[in-house]
């Protein structure tokens, strides 16, 4: 995918500090594999850590809808998929989730993943009783 510097409506994030940088939303003539975007973007993805328009950023440039790739909301994207993540930037940033019949089972987990969206609630629990499963297993 081409830099997205120009997006239709990006008008939120246009004060953000990585507005209009080409390291951030980096063409696809910089780049010929996952790991070349990473090594681009990794020394300019810290600008995210304090940044208060990460949530704005990802509802903006859509990254995993519109197949993104670059720097978005404290994320590096390769084709929609988060492939790198600032230390302790969490799913708060992610677009809500989308309740599925297979919420509350790993399938449903495997869902909001794919979909880099929240999890929901049932979900969440699914995957808390598999994480007291594994303690009380190792234990």
């Amino acid at each position: 995918m081409t830099g997205t510097r120009n997006l239709p409506g990006t008008h939120i994030t246009e004060h953000a500090p990585c507005w209009g940088d080409p390291d951030f939303a980096v063409d696809d003539d910089r780049w010929t594999n996952a790991t070349d975007l990473i090594r681009l973007c990794e020394p300019v993805l810290y600008v995210c850590g304090h940044c208060p328009f990460r949530a704005a950023c990802i509802r903006q440039v859509r990254p995993s809808k519109s197949e993104f790739s670059g720097i978005c909301g404290g994320r590096i994207w390769v084709n929609g998929a988060v492939v790198r993540a600032l230390p302790g930037v969490g799913p708060e940033d992610l677009p809500p989730p989308v309740n599925r019949k297979a919420c509350g089972t790993a399938a449903g987990v495997r869902a909001h993943r794919r979909a880099v969206e929240q999890q929901c609630s049932k979900c969440d629990s699914f995957t808390q009783a598999g994480a007291q499963q594994l303690e009380l297993d190792s234990a």
